[in-house]
């Protein structure tokens, strides 16, 4: 099931960052690091989007909202360490 997870994530990923249509628009939130590229694109006023990155060791993640809708991405080496707690704790449980 992990596996199936993290190459679904993988293969959306490779979709995603292929084509960052809008990034100019203030619509589009793309970061890079050595795990790979995120892109977020979400609706509503660009001036009132917040957003926050946090890079850790092996991970990094990007926060995003605007327009009352939150996407939260984090991207890192795949080791289940490299997690956050709360996902790590949903990995753990199904």
């Amino acid at each position: 099931m992990r596996l199936l997870l993290l190459a679904s994530g993988i293969g959306l990923m490779s979709v995603i960052a292929a084509a960052p249509a809008g990034a100019a628009d203030g619509h589009t939130t793309v970061v890079q690091d050595e795990n790979g590229t995120s892109v977020i694109t979400q609706s509503g006023d660009p001036a009132q989007a917040e957003v926050r990155i946090e890079k850790e060791p092996g991970r990094t993640t990007v926060y995003r909202r605007s327009g009352g809708n939150t996407a939260v991405v984090t991207q890192g080496t795949g080791n289940t360490q490299d997690m956050l707690e709360w996902l790590r704790k949903q990995l753990q449980e199904h």
